[in-house]
């Protein structure tokens, strides 16, 4: 009696509560690991990072792979991560993590020049350079920068390149394991549809930049862990919290999204959900992306209020003045990117290039051809949840627009859930032959 009393008690706790103590426990975990990482030695770290400075000036700080602008690589920001892992012992680790100090010069193109130097200022052997001006170190607090959780302690026995090399293995083996454990419980479709979506946005050029691996490896982690077992909704609901927390302590706004939407659309996907499909399932994705969304605002928040009071700085004014700057118009290439201007832009574009028309005809028969071949009511209202998860990427490129449209050659990428719940969304929705039946009987 007592062993039913205690587990019909756990049982009633309040969903609140529960949600508080994942959180807490989460950003707990999370700042004990990274103090670990600022509290290791630097040396061996500088010497590893000025080998990985020499890596960067040869490709330059923004590598273009087959001439392509959407395989344009981020060495510039990878640049400032490799900063702030050789700087991390300048203050005490606690100071250290809150302050996040980097360098650079006004010239932001001279930055891999800038960390060799930064590196070889202290060493008391070996050229010395003479010709470098002088390095400004400024504060880059309103991130956790978590992703030292790894970087810091790899630094200690391997280069740039080693990085990357742990980085590819580490995705790809997680990513083995979301395909199989996708082909188990939902079966190859499903498995075929995530491979699918993964290599449209190449995935094979993630691993290659660590601010690039951070949204895709916490995204498969929550997908690994979502097909491990049944999961009841209030359990996924408390594991999007957790991946919402994680997202915002490790990752720099690259593909944030994926963290939420590519675990929900694999939950969704199983068989005993794929019953419960409908209107209800669509509240409970709204419910889970809310937890998803308090997990991620409490921690940001979190380090705001944190470093404000360990640095002195006014940490949150700045942060609120970032995010109002994502969020609202802004410039790019000279102009304003007002809601207005944006689709005078792409109007004008397709005009140009006389394919405004021909895109208007497409899009027509596009929609007229998802009308047609939509198996039933049922089956559309059944669909109706992966559907709401396609849509998420679109929704916060619109939230984000300013971000989204100046660093669209990396967050294009994810777009990988939007294909890979749409093409769900699709099969499960949609019959070419319903088409087919319907246009004959039309013309009959």
């Amino acid at each position: 009696m007592g062993r039913c009393a205690v587990s019909t008690q756990k049982q009633k706790r309040p969903f609140a509560l529960r949600a508080l103590a994942a959180f807490a426990g989460t950003l707990a975990v999370l700042f004990v690991l990274l103090l670990a990482a600022y509290a290791l030695p630097g040396e061996r770290v500088r010497q590893n990072v000025y080998d990985s400075a020499r890596t960067i000036q040869s490709e330059g700080l923004y590598p273009e792979y087959f001439g392509f602008k959407l395989f344009q690589m981020d060495n510039y920001t990878d640049t400032l991560m490799l900063f702030e892992a050789a700087s991390a012992d300048e203050l005490p680790p606690l100071q250290a993590m809150m302050t996040n100090t980097a360098y650079n010069v006004d010239n932001f193109e001279t930055l891999a020049d800038d960390l060799a130097w930064y590196i070889e200022k202290d060493w008391s052997t070996g050229a010395q350079r003479t010709d470098a001006p002088a390095l400004e170190p400024f504060s880059y607090a309103r991130y956790w920068h978590g992703y030292l959780l790894w970087l810091r302690p790899l630094l200690l026995v391997t280069s740039y390149t080693g990085v990357r090399i742990v980085q590819y293995i580490a995705l790809f083996a997680l990513l083995a394991v979301v395909l199989v454990r996708l082909r188990r419980r939902c079966g190859l479709r499903a498995a075929v549809w995530f491979a699918v979506s993964q290599l449209a946005v190449s995935v094979w050029f993630v691993p290659h930049q660590v601010q690039y691996f951070t949204c895709f490896f916490i995204a498969y982690a929550g997908c690994a862990w979502v097909l491990a077992r049944p999961r009841r909704s209030d359990v996924l609901c408390l594991g999007l919290l957790v991946l919402g927390t994680a997202t915002a302590f490790c990752d720099l706004l690259v593909t944030p999204i994926l963290t939420l939407g590519l675990p929900l659309a694999c939950w969704l996907l199983e068989p005993q959900q794929r019953l419960r499909g409908g209107v209800p399932q669509c509240a409970l994705a709204v419910g889970g992306s809310l937890c998803w969304g308090t997990g991620y605002a409490l921690c940001w928040a979190s380090k705001w209020v944190l470093a404000g009071a360990v640095t002195g700085q006014n940490v949150l004014t700045d942060a609120l003045h970032q995010a109002e700057v994502r969020t609202t118009a802004d410039t790019w290439h000279g102009m304003e990117l007002t809601w207005r201007n944006i689709f005078a832009f792409l109007y004008d574009t397709l005009k140009s290039r006389h394919l405004f028309c021909p895109a208007l005809v497409v899009l027509a028969a596009l929609i007229a051809l998802f009308i047609l071949s939509i198996r039933s009511k049922a089956a559309l209202i059944r669909a109706l949840p992966l559907a709401l998860t396609a849509c998420m990427t679109p929704a916060w490129f619109v939230l984000l627009r300013t971000h989204s449209i100046q660093h669209g050659w990396f967050t294009w990428r994810a777009l990988g859930l939007t294909l890979f719940a749409g093409l769900a969304f699709l099969y499960y929705a949609c019959d070419l032959r319903a088409a087919r039946r319907r246009l004959k009987k039309g013309s009959i």
